[in-house]
C-alpha cells in the first residue's frame, strides 16, 4: 500500500487544498506539488516531488497530510506500527523505529520493500513526523512524510547508507515547521 500511494493518479489535475509552500525545501532538495486528494471529508493529502521525478517511479517524495480528528500523534503512530507488524508476514525487510521529542511529537522511521518475480525490486525508507495542531479552530493531526527509494542494484548501497543519513532526515523534518494554511486565495 505504501509503495502504491499515488500510482496511476499522477495524470489528474492537482488541487492545492492547503498552502505549506510550493516548493517545500527539505534536506537541500526542492519538492513541488505533484498530487493531492481528499479521500475523506476530514482527510487531506498533498504529495510533492523533485523536478524530473514521477509518482510512478520516484527516488524521493515529500507528503503533507492533515486529518481533522481526535486521535493523538501517539495513537496515529501506534496504528501505523500495527499496520507494519501485519506487513511483516509478507515483507521480510519491514523494520521500524520510533522517536518522541517530549512535546507529543513523534518520528516513525520504517523500511518496506516490494518484490518482482520473488526478488526484492524496491526498498523504501519513510520518515513520518506526527504532530498535533489547531487549524481553522479545529484539532488536527499533521503528518510530514519523507519517502526515499532505491531500485534493483541500488538497494544494498541504499540500505547501507541509512544510518549515516538518519540525522539529516530527522533534523530536516523537525526543522520544517510547516503549518497548513486552508485560507482561500
Amino acid at each position: 500500500m505504501v509503495l502504491a500511494c499515488g500510482l496511476s493518479l499522477s495524470a489528474q489535475r492537482v488541487t492545492e487544498y492547503f498552502n505549506v509552500g510550493n516548493p517545500i525545501s527539505y534536506c537541500a532538495t526542492d519538492y513541488w506539488l505533484a498530487w493531492s486528494a481528499r479521500p475523506q471529508t476530514f482527510y487531506y493529502v498533498q504529495e510533492y516531488l523533485p523536478q524530473g521525478e514521477t509518482l510512478e517511479h520516484y527516488n524521493q517524495l515529500f507528503t503533507v497530510s492533515v486529518l481533522f480528528w481526535d486521535l493523538t500523534p501517539e495513537q496515529a503512530v501506534e496504528a501505523k506500527i500495527a499496520e507494519l507488524e501485519q506487513r511483516k508476514a509478507s515483507d521480510p525487510v519491514v523494520n521500524y523505529k520510533v522517536a518522541e521529542n517530549g512535546d507529543g511529537e513523534y518520528i516513525l522511521e520504517f523500511v518496506v520493500s516490494d518484490t518482482n518475480n520473488g526478488e526484492i525490486s524496491t526498498v523504501e525508507v519513510d520518515i513520518h513526523y506526527y504532530k498535533q495542531m489547531t487549524l481553522m479552530g479545529r484539532k488536527a493531526s499533521v503528518l510530514y512524510f519523507y519517502s526515499c527509494r532505491a531500485y534493483d542494484d541500488d538497494i544494498l548501497p541504499f540500505i547501507q547508507s541509512i544510518p549515516e543519513r538518519r540525522a539529516e532526515w530527522y533534523n530536516g523534518i523537525i526543522g520544517l515547521n510547516l503549518v497548513p494554511d486552508f485560507k482561500k486565495k
